[in-house]
């Protein structure tokens, strides 16, 4: 597991302290060992040569082999996918981990290549957003087939691959066309595999694609309401993890996840109302004081209501606050001070909030170390 290293320091500090003898001890560790999925440096390896061998896949098929006939390109391609799918299949029923998540990697990527291939040889009409619906939705139905969490992680990159593209090529058809219905559909369709197929990449995927789409729909419409509905969506996650969290996780097995990513979202409308005053340049100081204020308030409240066991939450917050006094000393005191006795401010700042963070990790924890993780 990706965290076993501070399990086991935890166990290590419980034995020294008395709180569990030696037997227990051993009993715990062999216990953590037998619960390690195994995927180290071996399984990220795999997983990258995998995707290596997929993107060789969709070039070799983009070099359109003008020497085999179509049909045999087609047959080709088509067995790759069914040899990757049933070979992953094999070498996971075997207990074999690391290199069955690559097999599945490759069909999904031949998967890919193939609605390519179809696309040029038979010149198909369509656009570049539909084939990567069309290969996003096999991919996620492979992942519900085969409930399969790698599957579902990589559904979840092609549509935000997806959302990238529709930006780039064609942001209007995406806002006022696709957006209304595939966007909400894909969202909803992730959220589900993730749960089905066990998939905390794919659920983290899900709620940045979320936030991403939220900030889309802002920048284009610029209607407040849609900052206020965030704001209540994500203020209602972390009240719910913070009174409810066995329902929430029992629910959604992604509760404090799901908290972190409501603090973002109410932090992130909080941060547009705070943009959107500078442009209409009426920001002064009372206002700087007043978003401060919030902002400060929020990153308090998080901590108390939801922060004390969920390590990812407390390092947003952590980054927002701290974010927030620079930023307060740069509108305030920078004003005042020349650029050396800002920098000289900024540091005792920073050194300040060192000692915050610290002390505040040690009320929270209960005991001197904890490890805060960086991402729920």
């Amino acid at each position: 597991m990706s965290f076993s290293m501070s399990v086991e320091k935890l166990i290590s500090s419980w034995k020294e302290q008395g709180l569990i003898d030696n037997d227990t001890a051993g009993k715990l560790l062999s216990d953590l060992n037998a619960r390690r999925t195994g995927i180290g440096l071996g399984g990220v390896l795999a997983t990258i040569g995998g995707l290596l061998l997929g993107a060789a896949v969709i070039l070799l098929v983009a070099a359109n082999w003008q020497e085999i006939p179509r049909i045999v390109r087609v047959l080709s391609v088509f067995a790759i996918i069914w040899i990757c799918y049933i070979g992953g299949v094999w070498r996971r029923l075997a207990g074999d981990v690391v290199f069955s998540k690559a097999l599945f990697i490759i069909a999904a990527a031949a998967f890919g290549a193939g609605i390519a291939l179809v696309g040029q040889m038979y010149h198909m009409s369509g656009d570049e957003q539909s084939a990567i619906l069309l290969w996003t939705s096999g991919v996620f139905v492979a992942a519900f087939l085969l409930r399969e969490s790698v599957l579902s992680a990589f559904a979840m990159f092609l549509a935000c691959f997806y959302l990238f593209s529709a930006i780039q090529h064609d942001f209007e058809v995406l806002m006022y066309e696709r957006g209304f219905y595939v966007v909400p559909a894909l969202i909803v369709t992730g959220a589900v595999a993730a749960y089905f197929t066990h998939s905390r990449i794919s659920g983290h995927l899900v709620g940045l694609f979320t936030l991403a789409w939220v900030g889309l729909l802002y920048g284009e419409m610029k209607h407040p309401l849609i900052l206020w509905l965030l704001i209540a969506a994500g203020g209602a996650l972390m009240l719910i993890d913070g009174l409810a969290h066995v329902l929430l996780q029992r629910l959604t097995r992604f509760a404090r996840p799901l908290a972190a990513y409501g603090f973002l979202g109410v932090i992130g409308a909080v941060l547009a109302f705070q943009f959107r005053d500078i442009r209409f340049s009426y920001l002064d100081e009372p206002h700087v004081l007043f978003y401060s204020i919030v902002i400060f308030g929020l990153c308090i409240g998080a901590l108390v209501l939801c922060g004390r066991n969920n390590g990812g939450l407390r390092g947003l917050v952590y980054l927002v606050f701290s974010g927030q006094v620079l930023y307060l000393a740069f509108e305030t005191i920078g004003t005042m001070i020349g650029t050396s006795g800002f920098f000289l401010t900024s540091g005792v700042l920073v050194l300040l909030l060192a000692v915050f963070v610290r002390r505040m990790e040690r009320r929270l924890s209960g005991h001197g170390q904890s490890e805060t993780e960086v991402l729920p």
